[in-house]
């Protein structure tokens, strides 16, 4: 099964042992869930450096890890490093994108159902053509949402705000998008050639 982490020595937690940790629930995570885990930490206050590089932040991780496990975040929290490092590992290829946008435009692995429209790839050429009052609109969506960073664009919630602006589709058609396709979109909304 993808996505399940066998472990060399089993892990006990609340009085239950583990022998494996089944994170294939990670194919069924959106974008939403990533704003949630990335508003989770920072409403807490847990770790700083997830205003600075979220992935990179092992409580935003975690937070994914459980939202695709079942489990609860303390089952993560306690766990030791290395078994910390396999389930970082798995999260963070959750994350990892195979294929850029070409021309502001995304093409998805699978087509995505919104709303009754089935879409096989989403423009977002748009962005060139964005303001500077479009980014401070994106960033007050954002704040809305308990968000706050001094570095917008490494957050989902922003990139949400900004692909719908460049698109004209609602945030609710990118929030719902699954989570690797997410990435792409986060991504070729920063990407350094529309800010040319």
């Amino acid at each position: 099964m993808e996505n399940m982490i066998e472990l060399k020595k089993p892990y006990v937690f609340d009085d239950e042992e583990y022998k494996s940790i089944d994170l294939s629930g990670l194919e069924n995570l959106t974008m939403q869930d990533a704003i949630d885990a990335q508003k989770e930490v920072v409403g807490n206050g847990e770790d700083q450096v997830i205003l600075y590089a979220p992935e990179a932040s092992q409580a935003f991780l975690d937070e994914v890890a459980a939202r695709a496990s079942g489990k609860p975040v303390e089952f993560f929290n306690a766990m030791p490093i290395a078994m910390c490092s396999k389930v970082r590992t798995a999260v963070q290829e959750a994350f990892a994108v195979k294929d850029q946008a070409k021309d502001g435009v995304v093409v998805l692995d699978k087509p995505y159902s919104f709303k009754g429209e089935t879409v096989s790839e989403i423009d977002l050429s748009g962005v060139e053509e964005l303001t500077s009052i479009d980014v401070s609109k994106a960033e007050n969506e954002v704040l809305k949402t308990g968000v706050y960073s001094v570095n917008m664009k490494n957050f989902f919630a922003y990139s949400c705000a900004l692909a719908a602006r460049a698109s004209g589709k609602p945030m609710e058609f990118f929030t719902g998008l699954p989570l690797h396709e997410a990435v792409k979109v986060r991504g070729t909304v920063n990407a350094a050639s529309f800010f040319e």
